[in-house]
């Protein structure tokens, strides 16, 4: 039986030395951007094993089993030094049936994680997983929330929103139409998409930031400022069921029955309904004794069944208003801490502009026009053929498609198989980063000989051929050094070393 006592010794000295290993790995040198995010990664685990061994320390020291008090009262009494041997022999026999079972001790475990903290010239693994775009924690990679949001309704001059606007400005939502927009599911799914994302890259590239106790206040602050109506984006958010005129009244004194009522209609009945509060749907019978029975009558004394459920529906809708609102002030903050990182992404998505400044495509001038129907329309567009989407979130034409030999696929085994659709994107792969890691794998210079070249043997058999020319058009003394003799005769070096040894110069 493992000693209660011991086991908890052993926990406070892990305790102890996770304090000592943390706070080497936080003055540790890191020398490059992966050591910072590996080593923000590292404390984290050890934060969370710390959190885990004071857990379990809290549990033995509760002593719900009275485990604690029935081994004190053990070696505290009368027979303690036979306690004593009694445990130094179980012990003993435990290390000789399993000599090759026992645990790594803590001084052992802790040693080699201090010397790894110690070392900074180490080389760093994938700690956590980044994809290419990101590089590792240095840059966002907004692609798929930049085409959820092009593709939003109503959003002005999605024309003119390119990549890089987006990136500078994904956190404005003060200027996105709130009637149109807001309250569509696009968008719900838009701001929960881009959340999730931007959550995730602080969990990899910050996991020491408190970001519940931060969304805790956020969400406290948003809720006050929602209900006082001031919230930037939401102020025209007013309650639906506040006091109404009675402009839409119908006085009932002229009538004796409900059937008299009927001849009103249906929507001068539902204007009289809706203005007292009540239920507004239903035939033209159930209308006209919903109404009927306000008469003499007070609306307080009116049955519930017959209320109006627009408090409640106003109420829902301000609830998912509200938690749209506070999704859109965590994003706000999270943009805020990941400036640094949008300025980089800025730059690095500047970069990769001008290397291809000379083929970027010219849109087309025509302002798009917008029918009311296809305002309303949200269903997906019709494309079964998976045509790319064009500038207004509708399928480029097929004829377009097929100018630009987007039908056709180009495949690379040096990038690893990749596949290229048309021949641009195919031609411009040679430049990118993705063949030059390759070629660098391969040991081979991403020179303009290898242009057009996919296959390894390929590469490979033309960069020997180049090596063995480069090899021959070397300098050669024997040969391309001249001697000139005594008669004037110029020869090579290797003639005239021969001629001088047979005494014939």
């Amino acid at each position: 039986m493992d000693s209660c006592l011991e086991t908890i010794r052993n926990l406070h000295e892990e305790r102890e030395r996770l304090i000592d290993s943390t706070v080497k790995e936080k003055i540790a040198e890191k020398l490059t951007h992966k050591a910072k995010v590996n080593s923000e990664q590292r404390v984290k685990k050890f934060v969370d094993r710390y959190y885990q061994v004071s857990s379990e320390l809290a549990k033995l020291y509760k002593d719900e089993d009275n485990s604690k008090s029935m081994e004190i009262d053990s070696i505290s009494g009368p027979n303690e030094f036979a306690e004593f041997y009694a445990r130094l022999k179980v012990v003993k026999d435990a290390h000789r049936r399993n000599p090759d079972e026992l645990a790594e001790p803590l001084t052992v475990e802790f040693q080699k994680i201090n010397e790894e903290i110690q070392n900074p010239e180490r080389a760093e693994p994938d700690m956590v997983e980044f994809s290419d775009e990101e590089a590792y924690g240095r840059f966002l990679d907004l692609h798929a929330q930049y085409d959820k949001f092009i593709n939003l309704k109503n959003i002005k001059d999605t024309k003119k929103i390119d990549y890089m606007t987006y990136i500078l400005n994904f956190e404005k939502f003060a200027d996105i139409p709130k009637n149109t927009t807001k309250k569509t599911g696009a968008y719900k799914e838009y701001l929960n998409c881009l959340k999730d994302y931007l959550v995730s890259f602080m969990q990899r590239t910050r996991p020491l930031y408190d970001l519940e106790t931060a969304f805790a206040e956020i969400d406290a602050t948003v809720q006050r400022a929602f209900e006082a109506g001031n919230l930037p984006g939401w102020e025209a958010e007013k309650a639906k069921n506040g006091p109404q005129t009675a402009a839409s009244a119908v006085d009932l004194s002229p009538y004796n029955s409900a059937e008299e009522l009927e001849g009103l209609g249906l929507e001068r009945l539902k204007g009289a309904l809706m203005a007292l509060g009540l239920k507004c749907g239903g035939t033209l019978k159930e209308r006209a004794e919903r109404l009927f029975a306000t008469k003499g009558h007070k609306l307080s004394d009116l049955e519930k069944a017959a209320m109006s459920s627009n408090n409640s529906d106003a109420e829902k809708q301000k609830a998912k208003n509200l938690a749209l609102a506070q999704t859109e002030a965590h994003i706000m903050a999270l943009a805020e801490i990941l400036a640094e990182e949008r300025t980089g992404t800025r730059e690095n998505v500047e970069r990769k502009q001008a290397r291809s400044a000379g083929e970027v495509e010219e849109e087309e001038e025509e302002e798009p026009v917008i029918e009311e129907e296809e305002e309303i329309d949200e269903s997906a567009p019709y494309n079964p053929k998976n045509l790319p989407l064009g500038w207004d979130g509708k399928p480029i034409p097929y004829w377009l498609y097929k100018l630009h030999g987007l039908n056709l696929s180009y495949s690379c085994e040096i990038c690893g198989n990749q596949t290229y659709k048309g021949p641009k994107a195919f031609q411009k792969h040679f430049n990118e980063w993705r063949h030059s890691h390759g070629m660098r794998c391969l040991g081979i210079p991403n020179t303009s000989h290898f242009a057009n070249i996919t296959k390894i043997k390929d590469a490979l058999d033309l960069w020997n051929k180049l090596k063995t020319e480069k090899e021959m058009a070397k300098w050669n003394p024997d040969i391309d050094e001249e001697y000139e003799d005594s008669a004037g005769n110029v020869v090579t070096r290797k003639m005239y070393e021969d001629l001088k040894r047979q005494g014939m110069l």
